[in-house]
């Protein structure tokens, strides 16, 4: 049985507005944006009825085990464990997926339609996370190396925690960290996706360099540009090797 949202934002110490309780919508203090935008207005909503919320500023949205998941900083699956215990026969990885994840890559509905047209598909849904997942962390990691490397602590300071908020909403669990683990390594020592974002952020930071263009935005508009640019023609030249 699912647990009452309320219940759980109430065992994690959320902040709530009394005069919302016993309502079918309830507000509370968001605890993921942590009301940077209003610090004293309850602008997140938990629905008594659906067992969702959903955040107004930061919008971080979905359900309660989700909520808990988040909250907790426990993975979705523990989650589901708890309260549903883990004595089902092996599933496939996909079957693990939370909705977040699932909404992602585009697979949250197909499988709330039907779980047994999901199921007939769960290949096809490992294959799009992987992808995600792989071009995610390439991402990140570039940007992560060039914010890494400029000479102003506190600008520096300021775009690292952007990308910390940033890869929570991915999907992907403890990314964060899995960056901070490959930037430590030496470059012959990471993975594939780690070199790959070493050397967009290379590309990326002589192209800063080149123009002048060193400020904040434009560190991570050169970042992401260079990153897109590559994403395209590695797609486009596995479409000519399909067709060769």
């Amino acid at each position: 049985m699912l647990p009452s949202i309320i219940d759980v934002a109430q065992e994690n110490c959320l902040t709530i507005n009394p005069r919302s309780l016993n309502k079918k919508e309830v507000y509370a203090k968001c605890p993921f944006c942590n009301g940077e935008k209003s610090a004293n207005q309850y602008k997140l909503s938990m629905n008594t009825e659906n067992n969702v919320f959903k955040c107004w500023l930061c919008k971080a949205s979905g359900g309660v085990l989700e909520f808990e998941s988040r909250l907790t900083n426990r993975t979705f699956q523990e989650v589901r464990v708890k309260y549903f215990g883990d004595n089902q026969k092996k599933r496939h990885y996909v079957e693990y997926l939370s909705p977040k994840q699932l909404r992602k890559i585009g697979w949250n509905e197909y499988k709330r339609k039907s779980r047994e047209d999901f199921i007939k598909k769960r290949d096809d849904v490992l294959r799009d996370w992987r992808d995600y997942e792989y071009s995610e962390k390439v991402k990140y990691f570039a940007l992560f190396m060039v914010v890494a490397h400029i000479d102003d602590p506190k600008r520096t300071g300021t775009l690292l925690e952007w990308i910390m908020k940033s890869v929570e909403e991915t999907g992907i669990y403890c990314l964060f960290s899995t960056l901070l683990e490959q930037f430590i390594l030496e470059e012959n020592q990471r993975t594939t996706w780690a070199k790959e974002g070493t050397e967009i952020a290379r590309m990326a930071w002589k192209c800063s360099l080149s123009t002048g263009d060193n400020t904040m935005q434009d560190v991570v508009k050169y970042v992401l540009l260079t990153y897109f640019l590559s994403k395209n023609e590695s797609e486009n030249q596995k479409k000519l090797k399909g067709v060769i």
